[in-house]
């Protein structure tokens, strides 16, 4: 994917370059001061039109066959060198012993200034594109100048572009001059874009720049692992030495959480191998080597023991791993004692060979992570099963890299995460998956299990497909996600007005006898014109203001007294009155039938006032029958006294909890909270596929947590290697100090 961005920006590029280029050629032959060169410069304008199509064919070609040297180089071949060219070697030695043409020194001279410029203004990105370049071939280091979008590249590509051409010197350094100035600067742009493009595909998604200088041997070797950031303080060791922690067997704790994650990765693989050094140390003789005495098998013995283990998961695992979601997970424990069969085999011996300390921890290491990983709740089922057969393919990488599990950002590691991330969000419990996920996953898992000779590049290309896969369904879910989320909070905000409007007339009409007709008015739709005038006006608006009066003055008219100057106040106010109500009905459309009913009925109970009488009140149960319909209405807030003790704690956990949250039901299905209101206690259920599946209350949810019919899946932002890591230093203290105390 990089050589088609690189390519097809190039083109656009180069062909701009070059029209910029035959224009401005006819600017410098007209020149005076160019003298008699004038006519190398129409000479050069000619020539660039008339080839324009075979410079830039020539220019693209010499970049694509400069990404076919970086793959043969990384992938550890003899470089070739290109048809008609030397390779650098052999062009640097004619160098020294042979003597240049003037012309071709001022060029090289001049594409070399261009170059070293080029490269400082971009050391940061040309690094970054060489770790991660780098990933995707054999691991081992490639110098940045030697990337095939190395600003060196380009000017190669140019100076053999115009080798078709007769063009004269003069004219080639106005050109590289023009190219230096309008060409170049742009590949600051295609390096950004290179990078992000290979970061969207989770390759080292987290590298930071630093220039630091080898300290060893092994410092050009790749290792996947991020680099440090630049001028990070150095961080102090936060676990005691070896000898101090076997010796007195005190308890350890995980590492600062402020450190950063690498260094955090780092200080807890080396407590959890402090521990796994404690209770090896209590193993059966005959299991472990002890110092000086030998092994009974090789190195290269022991990946051959797993090689062939693998071939045996291939075979045992053919059918089961095309169960469409019974999937019968791996036997980790079985599988342990089979390497060891396996190793007695090569080695011919009668007993199991002795293992040395190191090979053990890697064996139980590798061991109690996927063991871990099938009690993972996050992950269905089916998913924790085919993670399992990774077991025996993820311990041949750990025999063959020593310091794999330090190498936060490998690919074996990042891939593992990845599958079952996108596991948990689109499979089920109950065997149903989304976006075909489930299927990729296998395919993944199979692909794994099918390659004998596994490196870095293998589970890079795995990698960089599946979350090619993942990123496009993600893209799709968040659409569908924002969809509902925008849906919700406006339903949502239409129950908060209501619930607001049901406050405020309850508040005026708690402690007064009201006649049934004025409270069907005031509870129905008038209250719907409040919400109205709310949604649409807010509270400081006048008509809200005039609104909410109003209910106040027809509850003043039933409280007037006999007095002739009240009643004559009323009675010039009562037509203000009478124009607000039929707006308001206008207003929402009310029915017009409806209305001058209930406008009829409500002047009726006025004129019983005006002669001094007391209209009927409306009875208790049709007075509790509306204002439990007007509550309903509205989504009033939970009444927290009709939920139990451990509903009522249920319900502060969910007002606590993430956006994102999963949640699975009894039947196995899984649905996820996008979006709720802490105050209206409303929450936004969307399925696997991003579809809004409804709106729930805090009640409703606390019950249901309640009654066992739906759980809360626990949720942790960290990846599932890293939080599987944990639980293992966790595990591993507990039975160190149980160890002790038995001791």
């Amino acid at each position: 994917m990089t050589r088609e961005l690189v390519l097809e920006t190039s083109r656009a590029a180069f062909k701009a370059f070059l029209h910029t280029v035959h224009d401005r050629l006819i600017d410098y032959s007209q020149k005076p001061s160019e003298g008699e060169q004038g006519f190398e410069f129409l000479h050069a304008r000619s020539q660039i039109s008339a080839r324009h199509n075979e410079i830039s064919r020539g220019f693209l070609r010499t970049l694509d066959e400069s990404f076919d040297r970086f793959s043969e180089q990384a992938s550890g071949l003899p470089p070739v060198a290109a048809q008609g060219t030397e390779r650098p070697e052999a062009a640097r030695i004619r160098q020294q012993i042979t003597l240049m043409q003037d012309d071709e020194i001022e060029q090289d001279l001049a594409l070399s200034s261009i170059r070293k410029r080029a490269e400082v203004e971009n050391t940061e990105q040309l690094w970054a594109l060489g770790q991660r370049m780098v990933l995707l071939g054999s691991g081992r280091n490639v110098a940045d100048s030697q990337l095939p979008l190395a600003p060196g590249r380009y000017c190669e590509a140019l100076k053999k572009s115009l080798q078709v051409t007769d063009i004269q010197l003069a004219a080639k350094l106005v050109i590289y001059k023009l190219f230096d100035r309008q060409f170049m600067p742009q590949l600051s742009d295609l390096y950004r874009r290179a990078n992000d493009q290979l970061i969207e595909l989770g390759v080292l998604p987290t590298l930071n720049y630093q220039v630091e200088k080898s300290q060893g041997g092994d410092a050009d070797r790749f290792t996947g692992a991020a680099p440090r950031r630049r001028a990070a303080p150095p961080v102090e060791r936060q676990i005691p030495l070896l000898q101090e922690v076997v010796a007195s067997g005190a308890s350890l704790s995980l590492p600062p959480r402020e450190l950063p994650s690498a260094e955090y990765q780092r200080q807890l693989l080396d407590s959890i191998q402090l521990l796994q050094q404690r209770l090896v140390a209590g193993a059966p003789s005959q299991q472990v080597a002890h110092p000086g005495q030998p092994l009974k098998y090789t190195e290269r013995e022991l990946v051959e023991a797993a090689v062939q283990l693998q071939q045996f998961d291939q075979v045992m695992a053919a059918d089961i791993l095309a169960a469409a979601s019974q999937i019968k997970p791996l036997d980790i424990t079985r599988a342990r004692a089979n390497l060891v069969e396996q190793l007695q085999q090569i080695t011919h011996a009668e007993e199991p060979p002795a293992l040395g300390g190191d090979d053990v921890r890697t064996i139980e290491l590798v061991g109690m992570l996927f063991e871990y990983i099938l009690n993972d709740e996050q992950i269905p089922d089916c998913v924790k099963a085919l993670l399992s057969y990774l077991h025996t393919p993820f311990l041949k990488l750990a025999f063959a890299e020593a310091d794999f599990f330090r190498h936060q950002q490998h690919p074996a590691r990042l891939l593992l995460n990845a599958m079952a991330d996108a596991g948990s969000q689109w499979v089920s419990n109950d065997g149903s998956c989304q976006f075909d996920m489930l299927e990729q996953i296998r395919n993944t898992v199979r692909q794994v299990l099918d390659t004998v000779e596994m490196d870095t590049r293998l589970f890079a290309a795995l990698l960089m497909s599946f979350n090619s896969y993942v990123q496009k369904v993600a893209m799709r879910i968040k659409l569908l996600e924002r969809r509902a989320m925008e849906q919700a909070r406006g339903e949502d905000r239409l129950i908060e007005v209501k619930q607001r409007v049901n406050r405020e007339i309850h508040q005026r009409i708690a402690e007064q006898d009201i006649p049934s007709a004025m409270l069907l008015f005031f509870l129905q739709p008038w209250s719907d014109y409040l919400v109205h005038l709310l949604l649409r006006q807010g509270a400081d608006s006048e008509h809200w203001q005039q609104a909410l009066g109003l209910v106040d003055d027809m509850l003043w008219g039933l409280e007037l007294s006999g007095s002739a100057g009240e009643w004559r106040r009323w009675r010039q106010h009562y037509p203000w009155m009478e124009s607000l109500i039929q707006s308001g009905f206008d207003m929402i459309g009310y029915d017009s039938d409806k209305a001058l009913k209930l406008k009829r009925s409500i002047d009726r109970i006025y004129q019983l006032r005006e002669r001094n009488l007391q209209p009927e009140v409306a009875p208790q149960d049709i007075r509790n029958r509306l204002v439990q319909m007007a509550e309903h209405r509205a989504g009033e807030r939970t009444d927290l006294s009709r939920l139990s003790g451990r509903e009522q704690a249920l319900l502060e956990k969910l007002r606590l909890m993430e956006f994102g949250t999963w949640f699975e039901f009894r039947d196995g299905r899984r649905e996820k909270v996008a979006w709720f209101n802490p105050n209206t206690l409303q929450f936004l259920f969307v399925d696997q596929s991003g579809k809004r599946s409804g709106m729930k209350t805090g009640q409703e949810l606390a019950r249901a947590m309640a009654n066992g019919d739906l759980r809360m899946i626990g949720s942790s932002a960290k990846p599932l290697v890293e939080r599987t890591m944990e639980t293992i230093f966790s595990n591993l203290n507990e039975r160190a100090q149980s160890a002790v105390g038995v001791g």
